[in-house]
Parts: structure tokens; C-alpha cells; sequence
């Protein structure tokens, strides 16, 4: 009786309303949906790096193979590279002119490696290719991997390398 003079009324709520409880619930839940759109995300860019990574890793491998066969740039330049990707799980080129016993050319090893980087891009990346050319007119070579659904020839522009924030390509520009 006494807080009642003292404060006037006493305060009848013991707990929380229900509409506490659903703000609290709503604010929960865009957290969490924030939360799984940052995972999702991250996922994203986690695999565009594995992609980027591993795209570097087979144009390293063709400069390295153009660098073995010196005498034979021409044959990879003017190729004909492969225009739609190789089926993943494929079985991988047959080695022509590797063993002791085997004597190949310049020309006919660059025909292997162009099927053996063809077959790593295809298998290594979703969509995946590689093509070696001159780049624009000037006097580099250009080694391109690309995947997803772009294509080599997308990589570049009149003005150079594509900079694209959606590209999905890797280019190396190498001079002769």
C-alpha cells in the first residue's frame, strides 16, 4: 500500500509482450539473412580466386612450353586453338613425342602442347580455354585463359587487355 501512495500506481506488466518478442525475432532474422548473404559472397570470391589462380597456372605452363620450343612461336601464334571447351574428364592428349626413342619437330611438339593446354584449361576451369596470339598489332604475345562463357577473343579490346570487372579471363602479355 505504501508504494502505491508513494508512486501513485503500480506497474501491472510482469514479462515481455508479444510484440517485444516478434520485434526481437525480426531483428534476429535480417541478421542472419545478412550473415548468410556475406557467406554466400565470400563463396563467390573464394572461387573467382581459385579460378584466377588456376588460369595463371596454365598460361605460366604455356610460356614455359613456348620457352622449351623457342624455334616454334610462329606455330603457336598462327594455331588454330581450340573454339569450344574439351569435356572435363576427358583422357588427356596422347604423348606423341615424349619417350628416348621419339623424334618429333618443333612443330609437332607445339601440336601436342596445344592439346595438352587446351586438355588443362578444360579440365582445370568450368568453360575453360587457352589461346596464344599476337596481341593488337604490336610486338607481344599474348597468352589467354579464359572461363565461364567467355571466349579468348573476348579478352581483348582495340584498346588492350579487357578490364572488365566481370571478366573472366587471364592474359599474359609476353615480349618477343
Amino acid at each position: 500500500m505504501q508504494l502505491m501512495k508513494r508512486y501513485g500506481v503500480l506497474n501491472k506488466q510482469a514479462g515481455l509482450g508479444m510484440t517485444e518478442i516478434l520485434v526481437a525475432l525480426l531483428v534476429l532474422a535480417i541478421g542472419v539473412l545478412g550473415y548468410a548473404g556475406l557467406q554466400l559472397s565470400a563463396l563467390k570470391k573464394s572461387e573467382d580466386a581459385n579460378n584466377r589462380s588456376e588460369a595463371t597456372l596454365i598460361a605460366q605452363d604455356a610460356l614455359e612450353r613456348i620457352q622449351a620450343n623457342d624455334g616454334s612461336l610462329a606455330t603457336y601464334t598462327s594455331a588454330t586453338w581450340p573454339t569450344s571447351t574439351i569435356v572435363p574428364g576427358a583422357d588427356a592428349p596422347p604423348a606423341d613425342c615424349v619417350g628416348a626413342a621419339k623424334s618429333c619437330s618443333g612443330a609437332d611438339m607445339a601440336s601436342w602442347d596445344i592439346k595438352q593446354l587446351a586438355w588443362s584449361a578444360g579440365n582445370q576451369l568450368p568453360n575453360g580455354m587457352v589461346d596464344i596470339r599476337d596481341c593488337n598489332g604490336s610486338s607481344m604475345v599474348c597468352v589467354i585463359v579464359s572461363w565461364g562463357e567467355q571466349k579468348p577473343e573476348d579478352c581483348l579490346t582495340s584498346d588492350g587487355v579487357s578490364t572488365a570487372e566481370d571478366s573472366n579471363c587471364v592474359v599474359m602479355e609476353v615480349s618477343r
